[in-house]
């Protein structure tokens, strides 16, 4: 193999595919990243076999060829070289780089030895707008859990219906659901369940141009301009969520969003290992009071505007679960739904219905 590229494409592509590399891989293959010549450009890929990676780079392939070579090594060196381009050369499983003022030999492994990637026909696809998916991504995902007793929560649901790509995340705990527009509709409705930590990884790999989705037998594609990124769906029924969806409210009150955000940080600050806060939700004096205390530290109480309709309502909240939404939201005000202090609560984004997030309340 042999080719020239930039640095800064090079640099961009490693770091996106080393991503996939965990610590403590049993095989040394999975500690490496596939260089190979593809269709007149650098093929860039990584597994650690849940989920693969691939990229490409542009550059001027002079001769075909792959190897493959450690990640963490390849991306430290790329990324602190001074160059503007690098040429790439390998032999006997031998990576050579050579820049202005630098040059390196990189021992790597037989090509052979690394996992095939599947790859899934282009028949089922649906496209999404690539800035739009990830945003709801991130309000969604950070609500799965992390269970290897229960993989299905330990996933996202990913629910095809029309024009709309609904995806939901839960630990039984809170719930996360947000709906992304499709750029066609598709015939049949379709559900499946991906792994939380790969739907976290596409979110930070997807720019804003389209995102195509393909479907395969227990594999799943998301295929970005100049990247994509494959992983085995989780079997299994995922939990009929609706049910726990309240239709109703008695108390509604909505705040500015980043003023109710640093509240809560604030009276964080005095909560115990327990971390309950209590939101004391109050029509007459139109505010939220939040309050906290800590046998060891002291304690707080904070009041926060709002507006409300509805009756009086208190409820004691886990601080974390209602800051990890309230952070993954760009919206400027949301609105609080409660029912009881045993009853399931709802935080939306004002003039927005395209997202709904649902927490347990604890019970004292």
């Amino acid at each position: 193999m042999k080719m020239v590229c930039t640095k800064k494409n090079l640099n961009s592509g490693l770091t996106i595919t080393s991503r996939v590399i965990g610590s403590g891989n049993t095989l040394p293959i999975l500690n490496n990243i596939l260089f190979k010549t593809e269709d007149g450009r650098l093929k860039l890929s990584s597994t650690n076999l849940e989920m693969a990676i691939n990229t490409w780079v542009g550059g001027k392939i002079e001769e075909e060829g792959e190897i493959t070579v450690p990640a963490r090594l390849i991306n430290d060196y790329v990324n602190n070289i001074a160059a503007d381009k690098i040429t790439i050369t390998s032999k006997n499983h031998t990576l050579f780089l050579e820049a202005e003022k630098a040059q390196t030999h990189i021992k790597g492994l037989s090509s052979e030895e690394f996992p095939l990637i599947p790859e899934i026909k282009d028949e089922n696809f649906a496209k999404v707008d690539g800035k739009e998916f990830s945003k709801i991504i991130r309000q969604v995902t950070f609500a799965a859990a992390f269970s290897e007793t229960q993989p299905e929560i330990s996933g996202v649901l990913f629910s095809f219906d029309g024009s709309d790509l609904v995806l939901a995340a839960t630990d039984r705990y809170r719930l996360g659901e947000g709906k992304v527009k499709l750029t066609a509709p598709i015939t049949t409705p379709k559900q499946v369940i991906v792994p939380a930590r790969a739907v976290n990884e596409l979110a930070r790999i997807v720019g804003s141009g389209i995102v195509e989705i393909l479907l395969g037998e227990g594999q799943i594609c998301f295929r970005a301009p100049d990247v994509e990124l494959v992983s085995r769906l989780i079997e299994g029924q995922y939990p009929d969520y609706k049910q726990i969806v309240p239709k109703n409210y008695s108390t509604e009150a909505e705040v500015d969003k980043e003023q109710f955000m640093q509240s809560l940080k604030a009276a964080s600050l005095f909560t115990s290992e327990n971390k309950n806060i209590e939101l004391d939700l109050n029509p007459q004096n139109k505010q939220i009071v939040i309050k906290s205390q800590s046998s060891q530290v002291g304690d707080s109480e904070i009041s926060v505007d709002a507006v409300f309709a509805g009756q009086k309502n208190t409820i004691v909240f886990n601080y974390r679960y209602l800051l990890e939404c309230l952070s993954n939201l760009a919206d400027e005000r949301v609105t609080l739904k409660a029912i009881s202090s045993s009853s399931p609560a709802a935080i939306v984004p004002v003039g927005r219905e395209n997202y709904l997030y649902i927490v347990m309340p604890i019970k004292i």
